[in-house]
C-alpha cells in the first residue's frame, strides 16, 4: 500500500518543484555560435561497419542523453527509448528482449557494479551514476562478445569523462529530486581529479508539504576519480563510488511499515600500460561492500551484508591489421551474510507462510575469456571467443564450472549494406551476493544460462540515414528464483525452470539537416517460460512497442525534443476480492488470484517534450531544461491492487475493492546547471 501513496506523493512533488523552478527563470544573453550537428543515435546492429567489428551495440553520447525527456535526467533511463527495451516510469531498471531486469550488467569504467540504484524499496527509481559524470554509454542487447560476462541478456556499459586537467572548475545542478555538486581540476602537470556529490531531497520536500502520510526517504551518493600519467606509457586511474539510502515509511503502522537502510560502495584502481600503438594491458584491483537492513510488517527482517575484493587483468593486441585479440582473467573473493525471516502473505484471510534463511559463507570465483576479431576479407569479418567460469563456493555435488562459446559474423555485400549474425551461450552465475533466500535457498547452484541466436541487417544509403532490422531467438535454462510481482498484489508463484523469447526490432534514423533529425523504432516480441509444468508469458513479455521522436535545434543554443511512445500491456494475473462475513458481524477480504499471467494490462502511450537551453557568459555558463512528460495526461495503469475500504470513524472494514494504480500523470519539470 505504501508504494501507491509514495507514487502519488512523488507526482505531487514534481508539480511543486516545477512551479518553484519556473518562478526562478530569468532572461539571459544568447551566444551567436555556429549550428551544432546533431549526432546520429545508432541502434543495434548499426554502430559498426564491416571494419569496426561484428558486435551489435547501441551507443549514446552525453549530449544526446541531455536532450531526451527523461525522469530525473537519469542516465539509466536513456536506454528506455530503444526498441526491445522494457521499462517502467517508476524505475530506472529495465529489461531487454524478454529477459529479467536482473539480467542486465551495469559497468562503469570497466567495473561491473552491484545493484547501482537508489530507492530500492520502490523498484530502484534512481541510479547511482549522475549525468554530469558521463562521457558516453553503450547498450548491448544480445550476441555480445566474450569480453562481457556475468549477465545473460544485456550490458549497459558507461564510460565517465576525464577530469579537467587545465584548470579548476565547479559544477552545481538542481533537477527534479536531486542537488549535485562537482569539483575537478589538475593534479600537478601529469594528473587530474574529480569529486562529485549528490543528495536527493524528497524527504525535505515532504517536510515542507506537511502531508498526512509519514514518509522519509533519503539518499545520497559520492563519486571520485583520479588520473595520473606516471610515464608516457603508464596511466593510473583511481575510482570510487558510494551510495547510501534510508527509508522510513509509516513506521507506526505495524501492518504496512517499512524501515530500511542501504549502503553500497566500490573502489578500484586501473593501471594501463601501452606498448606502441597496437598493444596495451589493463590491470585492476578492486574491493567493495554492500549492506541492507530492512524491516517490514510486524517483525519481518531482511538483513544482508556483503564484502568482496579481487583483481583482473586484460590484454588487447592488434596483429597485422587483421586481428584484434582480447583476453582477460578475473579472480574475486566474496563473503556474504543473510538473515531472512519474512512472513509472506498467501491467498486467504490472514494466511502467512514463514520463509527463513540464515547464510554465512565465503569463497572465491575465477573467470577468463579469449576473443579474436578477424578481418577475413574487406567484405567479411569474424568474431570468435569464449568464457570460462569457476565458482569454488557452490554446494557439494554440483559441477562448479561452465564454458560459454560465442561467435559472430558480419558480411558487407555492398557499401550500403551490412548483414550480421551471432550465436552464443551466456552464463549468469548466482553469486554469494545473489542467493535467492526469498525462496528459502541457502546455497549456490548452477549458473543460469541463455543461448542467443541473432540475425540482422543494416542499410545506410547515406551518412545521415540508417535503417536496421534485427531478429532474435533466445532460450533460458536453469532459472533461479520465483516469479514475483511487487506492490499490493502480494503474488507469489512457482519458480520458472526455463523460458524463451523471440522477436524483431526495427530502427530508423535520419538527420535531415544539421538542425533536424528524427528516429523511429518498432519492436515485436514474445517471451514465455515454464513454471510448475505450465507455459506462461514472462513478466516482461511486451508484444508490440512503437516510438517516434524528433530533435530540432531551432536556434544556436536551443534544442527541442519531441517523443511519442506506445506499447501493448504486459501480462498480469487477474485479482478478485471475496467478502467474508465474520461471526462478530464484520467483514474480511479474501484475496483470490486467477490463472498466472492470463490477462494483460491496458496499452501505454505518452507524448513527451523537452526544451534545452545553454547560456554561456564570460566566466561561467548556465544550462537549463524544461520538459513535460505525458503531455496530454493519459492515464496509464501501473498495476491492479487490493484495497480494503474502511470506515473513517471506526477503521472497520466495510468493503473490498480492486484499484487501478496509475503511472505518472502530466509531469512538468525543470533542471538547472551552472558551470564555473
Amino acid at each position: 500500500m505504501f508504494n501507491t501513496h509514495f507514487r502519488q506523493t512523488l507526482c505531487l512533488i514534481f508539480w511543486v518543484l516545477s512551479l518553484g523552478f519556473v518562478s526562478l527563470l530569468t532572461a539571459s544573453a544568447e551566444e551567436d555560435t555556429a549550428p551544432v550537428r546533431i549526432e546520429k543515435i545508432v541502434v543495434t546492429p548499426g554502430r559498426f561497419t564491416i571494419y569496426d567489428g561484428t558486435s551489435a551495440r547501441i551507443s549514446l553520447s552525453k549530449q544526446e542523453i541531455e536532450q531526451f525527456p527523461l525522469i530525473d535526467n537519469d542516465v539509466m533511463r536513456a536506454g528506455h527509448i530503444f526498441p526491445g527495451v522494457v521499462s517502467s516510469d517508476y524505475s530506472a531498471r529495465f529489461s531487454v528482449r524478454g529477459g529479467e531486469k536482473s539480467d542486465i550488467s551495469v559497468r562503469l569504467d570497466g567495473m561491473e557494479l552491484y545493484d547501482p540504484y537508489h530507492l530500492q524499496d520502490f523498484g530502484g527509481a534512481v541510479s547511482l551514476i549522475g549525468i554530469d559524470l558521463i562521457q558516453n554509454t553503450e547498450l548491448l542487447m544480445g550476441g555480445f562478445p566474450a569480453e562481457y560476462g556475468e549477465k545473460m541478456s544485456g550490458v549497459f556499459d558507461i564510460t565517465t569523462r576525464t577530469p579537467n586537467a587545465e584548470q579548476f572548475s565547479a559544477n552545481f545542478g538542481v533537477d527534479l529530486i536531486n542537488a549535485t555538486a562537482t569539483l575537478e581540476g589538475p593534479l600537478t602537470e601529469n594528473g587530474s581529479w574529480l569529486l562529485s556529490a549528490r543528495r536527493g531531497y524528497i524527504d525535505l520536500i515532504l517536510m515542507l508539504m506537511e502531508i498526512d502520510e509519514n514518509y522519509k526517504p533519503q539518499y545520497a551518493d559520492v563519486y571520485s576519480k583520479l588520473t595520473y600519467q606516471i610515464t608516457p606509457t603508464d596511466t593510473l586511474t583511481l575510482n570510487g563510488l558510494y551510495g547510501w539510502d534510508k527509508n522510513r515509511i509509516r513506521v507506526d503502522d505495524i501492518d504496512n511499515n517499512l524501515d530500511s537502510r542501504y549502503d553500497n560502495s566500490t573502489a578500484w584502481a586501473k593501471w594501463r600500460r601501452t606498448f606502441g600503438t597496437s598493444y596495451w594491458t589493463d590491470v585492476f584491483i578492486f574491493a567493495g561492500t554492500s549492506r541492507q537492513d530492512r524491516m517490514t510488517g510486524k517483525a519481518d527482517v531482511d538483513d544482508r551484508d556483503f564484502q568482496f575484493f579481487g583483481t583482473k587483468a586484460e590484454l588487447t593486441a592488434n596483429f597485422f591489421d587483421k586481428h584484434t585479440f582480447r583476453s582477460g582473467v578475473t579472480w574475486r573473493w566474496l563473503a556474504a551474510q543473510y538473515q531472512y525471516d519474512v512472513q509472506e502473505r498467501q491467498p486467504g484471510i490472514n494466511v502467512y507462510k514463514p520463509i527463513l534463511a540464515d547464510v554465512d559463507d565465503t569463497g572465491y570465483e575465477f573467470n577468463a575469456f579469449l576473443q579474436d576479431e578477424w578481418q577475413l576479407h574487406p567484405k567479411l569479418a569474424l568474431n570468435v571467443g569464449g568464457r570460462y567460469l569457476y565458482q569454488q563456493y557452490r554446494e557439494e555435488g554440483i559441477e562448479r564450472y561452465e564454458i560459454g562459446p560465442r561467435v559472430a559474423l558480419a558480411v558487407k555485400p555492398t557499401k550500403d549494406l551490412v548483414l550480421r549474425g551471432a550465436w552464443g551461450i551466456y552464463h549468469q552465475p548466482i553469486h554469494l551476493m545473489g542467493i535467492p533466500v526469498e525462496d528459502g535457498i541457502e546455497t549456490v547452484g548452477r549458473a543460469e544460462q541463455a543461448v542467443h541466436y541473432i540475425l540482422g541487417a543494416e542499410y545506410t544509403p547515406a551518412d545521415n540515414f540508417l535503417v536496421s532490422v534485427e531478429g532474435y531467438y533466445n532460450t533460458f535454462d536453469n532459472l533461479a528464483g520465483r516469479l514475483r510481482e511487487f506492490g499490493r498484489q502480494n503474488q507469489i508463484f512457482a519458480s520458472p525452470e526455463s523460458g524463451r523469447a523471440r522477436g524483431v526490432d526495427v530502427f530508423m534514423t535520419h538527420a535531415v539537416s544539421n538542425r533536424l533529425a528524427w528516429t523511429l523504432g518498432y519492436a515485436f516480441g514474445v517471451a514465455e517460460e515454464v513454471a510448475g509444468g505450465t507455459t506462461i508469458f514472462r513478466q516482461h513479455d511486451r508484444r508490440h512497442s512503437f516510438a517516434i521522436s524528433s530533435n530540432y535545434q531551432f536556434a544556436p543554443t536551443w534544442h527541442l525534443y519531441l517523443s511519442w511512445r506506445f506499447y501493448t500491456g504486459e501480462p498480469r494475473t487477474p485479482l478478485t476480492h471475496k467478502e467474508i462475513r465474520l461471526p462478530d458481524g464484520g467483514i474480511a477480504c479474501d484475496r483470490e488470484f486467477g490463472d498466472t499471467h492470463s490477462a494483460r494490462m491496458p496499452a501505454y502511450h505518452s507524448l513527451d517534450f523537452r526544451i534545452t537551453k545553454r547560456s554561456p557568459y564570460r566566466r561561467w555558463e548556465m544550462s537549463w531544461y524544461f520538459q513535460i512528460l505525458n503531455l496530454y495526461n493519459h492515464t496509464n495503469v501501473d498495476q491492479y491492487a487490493f484495497s480494503e475500504v474502511r470506515d473513517e470513524k471506526t477503521d472497520a472494514i466495510i468493503g473490498c475493492e480492486i484499484e487501478e494504480e496509475p503511472l505518472f500523470p502530466i509531469v512538468p519539470t525543470l533542471g538547472i546547471t551552472v558551470n564555473f
